[in-house]
């Protein structure tokens, strides 16, 4: 590792200026923390890890000769044979790993792993976070006490709810990056909650007290988007009658939310990409710049890596909005945080409209957990409320639900003809990874589909 401290980031593995960028914020947001954070590239070396990491607490000149993971945070002199966080590598569509969910954790005491993606979108290096020192996978030589409490679980953070490993590793990510001023992309699709996301690290962060301001990019046509964005001078355009401060003022010292980015025009893109630039604003038919210090949040339904190869959005903008993306998992890939949601809905809808509390009975409960909720949270919640206003009675029965959720025959019978087929594929697929001992490669080749298919296939029906 170069440097002569722990901690050290040598920024100047990186030729690449992008990953170079989110390897400094990298640096700047784990620095202080008591999280063990570390980044490796692809060879395993450690081009990065905050005090917090070493395990041995030796001085920096005593660290610095760790050049491979294995040697800093394993203290081996060989490798550790397959490490799972290897599999950031093998497809660009996996966005993260949980290193001990299969049951004996990494020797080094790695927990996640994360992709960290340079300007070609090539995933050249990774973001590892590990569990704290005093847990076992540190110590897989001493014998581990039977009454060792299990890891604590958290149900919350802010108004984001979820017991799911999912959840888990999004609320670690989220307390990462909250005190780091770099830029942050959301992605997840309608309806997952990326505005509650961008609140709560705004929430978490040191620009707390100052405003948080909410842009809807693909409700504006661009040249109305520019003006409520950057401000515009009194008689720039027909209605112009006065100077008027736009949302990057209004948001001056605190965090602006740019909701569906990807709907916006390579026109606008390229002004957008000036004020991260710059820290400056010009109002429409101004020319004095305006300085801003604006933390930016942006998100998107959309795969703006995709837009990117599509030439359908800038590349430069891409990654200057992407220095620490976030993954929102959809409700179909942590269906155990449904019954959580479900009370903690059924009670916050009771109590708006003025009812008694109402009860979820089982077979509901069971028949919420089983739904499909293409429109995932935001689905769930209008759900429930129309169930609470719309019935009568202590409990939410199945009858209640079956009655709101109701199909057309023809549609049900489509629907029914659709879920075979999911569970003919989803079956044939786990069949195929069990022959082949669960390599995806070979089990893609089986099944005669690509491996980025396949793993497309894999999140769809949660194998992951």
């Amino acid at each position: 590792m170069a440097g002569s401290q722990p901690g050290v980031c040598a920024v100047s593995s990186f030729s690449d200026p992008i990953l170079a960028a989110r390897v400094e914020a990298i640096r700047q947001l784990a620095g202080g923390i008591s999280d063990r954070v570390a980044v490796m590239d692809r060879e395993f070396n450690v081009v990065y890890a905050n005090s917090a990491a070493w395990t041995d607490h030796e001085s920096g000149e005593a660290g610095a000769h760790h050049a491979k993971c294995y040697e800093a945070f394993a203290h081996r002199t060989d490798p550790c044979g397959t490490c799972p966080a290897t599999k950031v590598f093998e497809s660009p569509d996996v966005r993260s790993v949980s290193c001990g969910a299969e049951g004996d954790g990494a020797a080094c005491g790695m927990h996640q792993a994360f992709p960290l993606v340079a300007s070609e979108g090539q995933v050249a290096s990774m973001l590892v976070l590990f569990t704290p020192l005093s847990k076992p996978a540190l110590r897989p030589a001493l014998q581990v006490p039977d009454d060792l409490p299990a890891p604590m679980v958290r149900e919350h953070l802010g108004d984001l709810i979820g017991r799911s490993a999912a959840m888990q590793q999004l609320f670690d990510m989220i307390a990462l990056v909250a005190e780091s001023q770099a830029t942050v992309l959301i992605q997840g699709e309608s309806g997952t909650g990326k505005e509650l996301v961008a609140k709560t690290i705004h929430r978490l962060s040191d620009r707390r007290d100052k405003p948080f301001v909410v842009v809807d990019c693909g409700s504006l046509p661009e040249t109305l988007l520019e003006s409520e964005l950057f401000g515009h001078m009194k008689g720039s355009f027909t209605g112009a009658t006065a100077n008027k401060r736009g949302l990057f003022e209004e948001a001056d010292g605190g965090t602006i939310f740019l909701d569906e980015i990807a709907d916006t025009t390579s026109t606008f893109q390229a002004k957008l990409l000036r004020v991260l630039q710059e820290g400056e604003v010009k109002r429409v038919g101004g020319n004095q710049p305006i300085k801003v210090d604006v933390r930016v949040v942006s998100a998107t339904n959309k795969d703006l890596s995709e837009l990117v190869k599509a030439k359908a959005f800038r590349q430069d903008l891409y990654y200057r909005l992407a220095v620490l993306p976030l993954f929102l998992p959809s409700l179909r890939e942590r269906r155990e945080d449904i019954p959580l949601l479900v009370d903690h809905f059924v009670v916050a809808s009771c109590k708006r409209h003025r009812q008694p509390p109402r009860a979820v009975s089982s077979n509901v409960m069971q028949a919420l957990s089983e739904a499909a909720w293409p429109g995932n949270v935001r689905e769930l919640q209008h759900y429930i409320e129309r169930a609470v206003v719309t019935t009568t009675g202590p409990d939410l029965t199945c009858g209640d639900i079956v009655a709101l959720g109701s199909k057309a025959p023809e549609e049900g019978l489509r629907i029914v003809v659709r879920d075979a087929v999911s569970l003919t594929e989803r079956t044939r697929i786990v069949e195929a990874l069990r022959k082949t001992g669960g390599n995806r490669l070979r089990a893609a080749k089986l099944l005669k589909i690509s491996r980025a298919g396949l793993y497309n296939k894999l999140r769809e029906y949660g194998l992951q």
